[in-house]
């Protein structure tokens, strides 16, 4: 059993360096908004939006699965399994989304590459993304957190040097932030590839085991696909019912009212692996300790942005604002979203009943109703 404290500090390892990772979108804000128009950076956005979509698609679930499925006993057969049908499906669903890159014909107007160029980009993005994830997982279930703390640092450093050599230096706008991406996505899983020399064995393959696996993670699937459309559906349609340019506006406002949601990320890493070990022990009350303090939390902190976003906005250092003026008008959103993002949080805290009581069908109706 783990003892609420050491709970508490592991939590905190693991929230500083996904909040580190997550923190680059908003470290990026200044750059978006000083250096690209709003033009530039609502389709930036959007490429976030459709990124956000298909990581779902390309994980359906099986980090869950991992977690659940995970033994210290079976270690080495569990990562194997995982590991070898990811880059098995990932790579079959890279190659059919490339036959079908016909959409993204959408970026032409702030991209010089071609469309077989942007698919390329896309597809190693959202490979690289979904293999990453699947090791940070492993990460966490081998209780490392320290590595995961490095993975972390590495990435925001490698994105932020990225971002500014290709946006601020040569100046390339949005395909700047494209190829960022694509050096981060890249680099992350070099630092990760020790975990596939070490854990992988081709030997510890289990076919039973990976249909268990799949079977418990499919729905998540469409509940995924509904969380999705719950949390980027708005820049999408403000995109095509006003224009890009106040998918911009919108997008920056809500990347500061989004901090509550890095918090319930972050604490989610480990309250997920810390309510699935140990299933049959009756932990209510630890339950209900962690649960208060967590909700306590959540609402003082969207208090804060709420109520401070507009001097955020105008911090100015050497004549450049924090926040670029002609994005200025995207703060009315904050409070709505940072308070939307505590419900969140309190739904978060409910899950253990549908892992513990093998409950995840219900998963998707919860999405799906929302």
């Amino acid at each position: 059993m783990v003892h609420k404290n050491n709970f508490w500090s592991i939590t905190l390892i693991y929230s500083i360096g996904f909040l580190s990772l997550r923190a680059i979108s908003f470290l990026l804000l200044p750059l978006y908004t000083n250096l690209l128009t709003t033009k530039e950076a609502g389709y930036v956005f959007i490429l976030y939006t459709i990124i956000a979509f298909f990581n779902t698609i390309y994980a359906h679930g099986m980090d869950s699965s991992l977690l659940k499925f995970y033994t210290n006993q079976q270690s080495e057969k569990i990562i194997t399994t995982s590991i070898f049908y990811s880059i098995l499906y990932g790579l079959l669903l890279s190659v059919i989304l490339y036959f079908l890159n016909q959409p993204l014909q959408y970026f032409n107007s702030v991209s010089f590459y071609s469309t077989n160029k942007l698919a390329f980009c896309l597809l190693c993005i959202l490979f690289c993304d979904m293999l990453s994830s699947r090791l940070m997982t492993i990460i966490r279930l081998l209780e490392k957190p320290f590595y995961f703390l490095i993975v972390s640092c590495l990435n925001v450093a490698a994105s932020l040097y990225l971002n500014i050599y290709l946006i601020m230096i040569l100046n390339m706008g949005f395909n700047g932030a494209l190829l960022s991406l694509v050096g981060v996505s890249l680099i992350q899983l070099l630092i990760l590839s020790p975990l596939i020399l070490f854990n992988v064995k081709f030997q510890q393959f289990d076919y039973g085991l990976l249909k268990k696996m799949v079977n418990f993670s499919i729905p998540f699937l469409p509940a995924s696909v509904f969380f999705i459309m719950i949390e980027m559906a708005d820049r999408l349609m403000l995109g095509w019912l006003s224009s890009v340019e106040n998918v911009g506006i919108y997008g920056a406002g809500y990347k500061i009212g989004a901090v509550v949601l890095l918090v319930v990320r972050a604490f989610n890493l480990n309250w997920q692996p810390f309510y699935l070990k140990n299933e049959n022990i009756n932990r209510t009350d630890q339950f209900e300790n962690i649960g208060t303090r967590f909700v306590v939390i959540l609402i003082f902190i969207a208090t804060i942005v709420s109520m401070l976003w507009s001097l955020l906005f105008k911090i100015n250092i050497n004549n450049v604002f924090l926040i670029g003026q002609e994005f200025w008008s995207g703060g009315v959103v904050i409070p709505i979203i940072a308070f939307s993002y505590v419900i969140y949080g309190v739904f978060i805290l409910q899950m253990p009943s549908i892992y513990i009581k093998n409950k995840q069908n219900w998963v998707p109706f919860f999405w799906g109703l929302g």
